[in-house]
């Protein structure tokens, strides 16, 4: 069964009962064609119940009563609604020219989803406020009550396209032209996710942060008992938090922008689900001992317990794997750069398309996400529903991590951690010339307490997935010192059990140090004449984590970096180690 159109644009009751005085809006003043016999004596309401070729329409204006917002219905019918004191324009679609038994029967069933489908799709569809008078030459454009945009072409008598066969039939508080059927409602994306039984998936995910917010403004306050506000007319309005979240960041749902989605049909989500799985495999309970250090230098530890339930495991598990299906779907068509939406799906037509997520996809990746369809206009955008999830893992939700090492420091050994900015005057030649430059890094100095020990801190790692990475750790050079690094790495991570375990990493033999100690390059100038400042050594490659730690709090990876240089030694590494970042670079198999 499908699900009915959803609207979340709510006129409220008290802009309803102000009485707005007429405002008269026409494509030009050179011609003005007002029927006399009407004009100024009768009301909107009765124009159209006075006009026999009209009854199946006022048949539906004085059976449906107006509402406040979806559900809540008033006492006021259109018809009366019409016969009062504001003003309105109303395009009336002749008997025959529209699917009166088809809305009549939606009206007869009773239900409130039947009777808001036929409020905002027919009847908020086929008026506006204030007076739009045919007149001229002119295009007036203008947003119907349903919220709608409207494009009334005064020289070609229609309106949207659909033709006006008597216009200008004056009333007291506004004006009626009769049409060849009714204008036709066009869904916006959020509407026209439910509108298909086959992009049901999409639909559940993004619906299900759907909810009725209280509007206290345009509420009508009651007396106030026993210290109480009370309302005698609660006004509500549809809220939905994901598309004004990081995640989408894309009103979807409203009429003011212009979007292009990409909407994966229920076998394209179900793909994409069992594409993304393995990267957000958490387990039930983390165990995790974290240690701060006071301003003095005083340790606490604690262990730290995240357990989650079954149900709490799946939703955890769910949300972030639709999260990354749906998060990069809309883009914003004034944010891409002059190419237009012809051109979306075009290999080599973009070089880059931005979407509202902010991830940027480049030719020909972007190109494929839209291909195989063709796309639907809808009243604030395109619509381009594919039975293909061609999103690529590095592109949409494996990134890259670069971790600074004097903000994610989180213990340290036998030294005294500070953070210095670095500055390196360097000169170089560039096509026969003398280039001089400076190199400026912010870096996490560890002094050590004797001159003789090694020193150490550990770093966290946070939001990992389960998947592979190389992990670099870049080491800047020590130009007091004026020797290289000799130090030991471990990895802090889940395993097999609750409990982090920490593991040591083994160098690339005569690569990055020998047996288990890394060592880090002198600063050399590479093959274009660039000065080499900072060593990134390799501490793991194709490391593979076996859970995801992506938005726990109390649940990461830790590195751990210490010196070691033996009294034999001293005179070959210096053991103030002088650490710029820690690097995450994943490594996946692009489908």
């Amino acid at each position: 069964m499908m699900k009915m159109t959803r609207n979340n644009i709510m006129w409220t009751a008290a802009a309803l009962l102000l009485g707005i005085a007429a405002t008269v809006s026409s494509c030009s003043d050179d011609h003005f064609d007002i029927n006399g016999e009407v004009s100024g004596r009768q009301s909107v309401w009765e124009n159209i119940a006075s006009q026999s070729e009209l009854s199946e329409f006022a048949d539906i204006l004085s059976s449906l009563y107006y509402s406040k917002s979806e559900g809540n219905p008033t006492a006021q019918t259109y018809a009366d609604l019409f016969s009062g004191d504001q003003t309105f324009t109303v395009w009336a679609p002749k008997n025959g020219t529209f699917d009166y038994a088809t809305w009549k029967a939606l009206l007869n069933d009773g239900t409130a989803a039947s009777a808001w489908k036929v409020e905002t799709e027919l009847v908020r569809n086929c008026m506006a406020r204030y007076t739009h008078l045919v007149s001229g030459s002119g295009v007036d454009k203008f947003d119907l009550f349903s919220n709608k945009s409207a494009t009334m072409d005064c020289a070609a008598y229609t309106i949207n396209a659909l033709t006006m066969t008597q216009v200008n039939l004056g009333s007291n508080n506004g004006v009626v032209h009769i049409t060849d059927g009714n204008i036709a409602y066009l869904p916006n994306l959020y509407e026209f996710l439910g509108t298909r039984s086959d992009l049901d998936s999409i639909a559940d995910f993004i619906y299900s942060f759907e909810e009725e917010m209280f509007d206290e403004s345009a509420s009508t306050q009651g007396p106030t008992i026993d210290g109480n506000i009370t309302w005698v007319d609660s006004v509500t309005t549809l809220y939905n938090a994901y598309l004004r979240s990081r995640y989408l960041d894309a009103r979807i749902d409203r009429e003011d922008s212009l979007y292009a989605m990409v909407i994966p049909t229920n076998k394209a989500w179900a793909a994409a689900y069992e594409r993304v799985k393995p990267y957000f495999n958490y387990q039930q309970e983390y165990q995790q001992t974290i240690t701060t250090v006071s301003a003095d230098g005083t340790e606490s530890s604690e262990t730290k317990v995240t357990t989650m339930t079954d149900e709490e495991l799946d939703s955890i598990t769910k949300f972030r794997i639709h999260d990354v299906i749906a998060r990069n779907l809309v883009f914003n068509t004034t944010e891409q750069y002059g190419h237009t939406v012809d051109q979306y799906s075009v290999e080599g037509a973009c070089d880059s398309l931005l979407s509202t997520y902010g991830t940027t996809f480049y030719d020909p990746n972007s190109a494929r996400l839209f291909a195989g369809t063709q796309y639907e206009t809808l009243s604030n955008g395109y619509a381009f529903v594919v039975d293909e999830w061609n999103y690529k893992p590095l592109d949409a939700w494996v990134f890259e991590r670069e971790f600074e090492a004097e903000r994610v420091w989180e213990t340290y050994s036998n030294c005294t951690p500070t953070t210095q900015k670095l500055s390196i005057n360097y000169s170089y030649e560039l096509n026969g010339e003398t280039v001089d430059t400076i190199i400026e890094e912010t870096v996490l100095v560890l002094t050590p307490t004797r001159s003789t020990g090694n020193t150490s801190a550990t770093f966290q790692l946070p939001n990992t997935l389960s998947c592979k990475y190389d992990i670099y750790a870049v080491m800047a050079w020590n130009t007091d010192a004026a020797r290289p690094y000799q130090f030991r790495a471990y990895l802090n991570y889940h395993q097999n059990g609750k409990t982090a375990r920490r593991q040591q990493l083994s160098p690339i033999e005569g690569v990055n140090g020998t047996g288990r100690y890394f060592q880090t390059k002198a600063p050399h100038v590479d093959d274009n004449g660039i000065l080499q400042w900072n060593d990134s050594v390799l501490v793991a490659q194709d490391f593979e984590f076996p859970f995801c730690y992506y938005g726990l709090e109390d649940a990461y990876v830790t590195l751990e970096i210490g010196s070691y240089m033996t009294s034999s030694q001293r005179t070959t590494y210096t053991n103030e180690l002088m650490i710029d970042k820690i690097v995450l670079v994943p490594k996946v198999d692009e489908e």
